[in-house]
């Protein structure tokens, strides 16, 4: 079902249901559409509205998901326009984190190489050159989903998935650059694995990185890999 329009922050927003208990938020605005979501998540948790029981940012839109199952879209429209008032600071928490990989551990440098048309190590230049911003977590958990990669890197995920890709393993698929925190299926294009693990699900909040942090890769040998993991580099 389709609402209609909320005004937050000065900026417009397009509604749509998600169930009975939640909101999806669609900018109707161009520009830094990232960066407008990140401040929007940033105003709801320093609000901390009670009615609210999560928000869920997206690389094109954020999840309100509410307590309660919601009946009156103008209260609660209402009720958001009056905390999220015009124009209000907040400041968007962003870290810079160094993420060493070794690109030795990629699977699929052929043929990111043959869609590219560049060599291994002038894809690891320019790889290495941006620093690529949390968009989002899903949709195995504790996938971190980034943006940033360059237009020149751009390759189709692959035709045929892989039934076993490794915990750390840093893939390219389409203009996404995206880590695998657990071993899982998938169909990116794997150029490298970092020994870093961003998920513990032992720990409260199991993600260590937050929407908005940034991520730069450095590569690393294959023996620096295996003392940072632990892992035994056999086989």
């Amino acid at each position: 079902m389709e609402l209609q329009s909320l005004l937050l922050n000065n900026k417009s927003w397009h509604v749509r249901t998600l169930g009975e208990k939640a909101w999806l938020l669609e900018p109707e605005f161009d520009g830094e559409v990232l960066a407008e979501i990140h401040k929007l998540h940033a105003l709801f948790e320093k609000h901390e509205i009670p009615e609210i029981s999560e928000t869920v940012p997206a690389y094109r839109s954020i999840a309100i998901i509410f307590k309660e199952e919601l009946k009156d879209f103008g209260y609660v429209a209402e009720l958001l326009e009056k905390q999220i008032k015009p124009s209000e600071n907040v400041e968007v928490m962003s870290r810079v984190i160094e993420v060493p990989v070794c690109y030795d551990l990629g699977l699929d440098w052929e043929e990111v190489s043959s869609h590219t048309g560049l060599q291994k190590q002038k894809l690891i230049k320019a790889f290495e050159s941006a620093e690529y911003p949390v968009a989002m977590m899903g949709f195995l958990p504790g996938f971190i989903f980034l943006d940033g990669l360059d237009a020149s890197l751009s390759v189709p995920r692959r035709s045929s998935p892989r039934t076993k890709i490794s915990s750390g393993s840093v893939g390219i698929g389409g203009s996404q650059t995206g880590i695998y925190s657990i071993e899982s299926p998938g169909g990116w294009n794997i150029i490298g694995r970092t020994p870093h693990s961003f998920f513990d699900l032992q720990s409260e909040p199991p993600m260590k990185l937050n929407p908005g942090d940034r991520l730069q890769f450095k590569g690393i040998s294959k023996d620096e890999f295996f003392k940072l993991s632990g892992e035994s580099g056999d086989g």
